[in-house]
């Protein structure tokens, strides 16, 4: 016995299906022609479908008005519902009842009639949806084919989830493309840092290994060992006592080194400074330079007193050559008295945390400090030399005496920092579709029917991701290849087609 359910309700409760009653109504095909004006006939210009009817004669021998109030109750709605048959389990129709029973009564409440129903798209629909997984396919792009055993065109959803974020969307096909999100969107970007490579503070300065050769100026020469301890916060730059110019030096003390672990064209020196005297008689020389990996100064900073007459001193900028040449591009005239007035690298300044200096290098320019001004230098020939080394000297002068009331009493370096400036790194952009993000795109209404065509991530309707031209187009019957693209740094870690069959 054929069993007729309307929008969920069993229409044969109250009616038995008649004999006649037919699913093979095919469509109402219309197709469409156009006059010329130049020649006899018409042209064939497309075919199209007009609305479908299914007419459900019947019978009833028992009923009342209580079933045919039921009856009506089901049949009275403003807008399709599901039509289903049990000779036709795995179809179903969208349809709207039309015109009347026309009910002929036979005997008392017994009768005979029709309910017709309309079917606007003209289309029966399978229940179940079929699925079609992407996979990769010999040229390693997502790709699945889609069989459509229906006989009639059909739109597509598709489900997508992101394993790795993506900068768009598309689905290309014989038929059409969508798209969504903008290809040229990238996942990284190229920006630049600093980078420290070297930090020493408080006299820790256990990673600088004994010079034999400063490179600077190889006329300061090495007679013995420095060292470096942790009082009055930390210096390098001790001496031994009586320390003597054994190899006839223009100059003659000890030198530290620091070997970078990275070269770096770019850097940026921060340090700590003492250089004081105790007598206005004493001399001696103090001097921080990079050099590359040629042993060549790039740049330098100098701390020097010569003269025993005054209490006079002068810091001079050192600049290199690119070739081993050293000159000074600026020198200044200062006291190195105890006093921050007269010394910023003095005792006062220390406990007032004013004896810092900094040197940078940016590509053929080198900037210098002191007593919070900067002042700059340009050298074309050392525009791509790299850091490679760090050294420090402290001495005397030939002629001078290496003892306390002949040496400078303080000649220290401390808090020293060096940076590696201007380093390329790749920073992660957040991406319109984010790892883990799943992407609906409806093109059968699913989601909302009257917004059939729309795209949704994370089940949120995105509206703006749409670009111009996206068609969702529709697979015919028989064998439809599609492609999922996504932006090149994207993963995809599932996706596939999903359709309902139709049938005309």
């Amino acid at each position: 016995m054929e069993k007729v359910f309307y929008g969920g309700i069993e229409l044969t409760k109250y009616i038995t299906v008649a004999k006649g009653f037919t699913l093979f109504d095919g469509a109402d095909f219309d197709p469409q022609f156009g006059d010329y004006s130049t020649s006899d006939g018409s042209g064939f210009l497309f075919t199209r479908k007009g609305v479908k009817k299914i007419p459900l004669p019947f019978y009833n021998k028992t009923g009342t008005f209580e079933e045919y109030d039921e009856l009506q109750k089901a049949l009275n709605t403003e807008e399709p519902k599901e039509l289903k048959f049990s000779r036709a389990p795995e179809k179903v129709f969208y349809a709207i009842p039309t015109g009347t029973m026309s009910f002929e009564a036979l005997v008392r409440n017994n009768g005979k009639g029709t309910i017709t129903f309309v079917i606007s798209d003209g289309l029966a629909h399978a229940k179940n949806s079929k699925y079609f997984e992407f996979k990769k396919n010999a040229q390693g792009v997502l790709e699945a084919e889609i069989i459509n055993n229906g006989s009639a065109e059909i739109p597509v959803n598709y489900r997508i989830k992101l394993k790795h974020e993506s900068g768009y969307v598309g689905i290309v096909s014989q038929y059409g493309a969508m798209q969504f999100g903008k290809i040229e969107e990238t996942d990284l970007v190229e920006e630049k840092k600093n980078v420290l490579l070297a930090a020493n503070g408080k006299g820790d300065f256990k990673n600088w290994t004994d010079g034999t050769i400063f490179y600077e100026n190889q006329n300061k020469k090495v007679v013995m060992k420095m060292s470096a301890d942790s009082s009055f916060g930390g210096r390098l730059g001790l001496l031994p006592a009586n320390f003597t110019n054994t190899v006839n030096g223009a100059y003659f003390g000890a030198v530290k080194e620091l070997k970078l672990s990275e070269q770096a064209k770019d850097w940026y020196i921060w340090a700590r400074a003492w250089f004081e005297t105790g007598l206005v008689s004493q001399t001696g020389a103090w001097c921080l330079s990079v050099v590359d990996s040629d042993n060549h100064l790039i740049a330098g900073m100098a701390i020097e007193k010569s003269e025993r007459a005054r209490n006079r001193a002068l810091v001079a900028f050192l600049m290199g050559d690119g070739a081993g040449g050293s000159r000074v591009v600026k020198s200044i005239e200062f006291t190195p008295s105890v006093w921050v007035r007269d010394n910023p690298y003095s005792s006062e300044g220390r406990d007032q945390d004013r004896n810092m200096f900094d040197l940078r290098k940016q590509g053929d320019k080198v900037t210098y400090f002191w007593y919070g001004g900067y002042h700059s230098s340009f050298e074309s020939r050392i525009k791509d030399k790299r850091a490679a080394k760090v050294q420090f000297f402290v001495g005397q002068y030939k002629g001078g005496n290496s003892s306390i009331p002949s040496l400078v009493t303080h000649h220290y370096l401390n808090d020293f920092s060096f940076y590696k400036l201007n380093v390329p790194f790749w920073r992660d952009v957040p991406n319109r579709y984010p790892t883990g993000a799943e992407l609906f795109i409806d093109a059968t209404g699913e989601m909302n029917p009257e917004e059939k065509g729309r795209l949704y991530v994370n089940n949120l309707l995105a509206p703006d991701d749409e670009i111009l031209g996206t068609d969702y187009f529709k697979v015919p019957p028989g064998k439809t290849k599609v492609q999922l693209l996504v932006s090149s740094f994207a993963e995809v870690e599932s996706a596939r087609a999903e359709i309902e069959e139709a049938w005309i």
